[in-house]
């Protein structure tokens, strides 16, 4: 059984799309980064909001939405990639004024993890196989999977 949290936003719809045209969705919020390894998932637990998330995170000044889901990824989680593949926009709602964010999700499959260190909003990584109960997942995070 998959134990989800709703941490204030709601899923409406993944929406893909080529990279270039994401500039059409408003506001862009922080991107998604996506990692397989060996048929599983990369997720991080999520200590201040005791849960397991896909590695993700606001944008920086001037970083485009692929270089904030790398940069995230690492900081979060370690891992470092040099690329990833653009899946399409995640749309969500927040519950509480119904307001739109629209996430960049990116993709990269990698062969074996790097090493983890825990650190300020992370406290372990697991590769999750989509199935096992291993705590509570954010319900958007969760959702974004059905469309890899």
């Amino acid at each position: 059984m998959i134990r989800t949290k709703n941490h204030g936003y709601e899923f409406v719809e993944f929406i893909r799309m080529q990279e270039s045209e994401m500039d059409n969705y408003s506001p862009l919020a922080g991107s998604f980064a996506v990692i397989e390894c060996k048929g599983n998932y990369l997720l991080c637990y999520n200590i201040w909001r005791q849960q397991w998330e896909i590695p993700a995170g606001k944008r920086e000044a001037d970083e485009t939405p692929k270089e904030c889901a790398i940069r995230e990824l690492c900081e979060e989680t370690g891992q470092q990639v040099d690329d990833m593949e653009f899946l399409g926009i995640l749309k969500k709602k927040r519950v509480s004024n119904q307001t739109m964010k629209h996430n960049p999700a990116y993709f990269k499959k990698v062969d074996e993890l790097k090493p983890f260190r825990e650190n300020d909003e992370t406290s372990k990584i697991l590769l999750w196989d989509l199935n096992e109960d291993i705590g509570y997942i954010d319900e958007v995070d969760v959702k974004v999977f059905d469309y890899i």
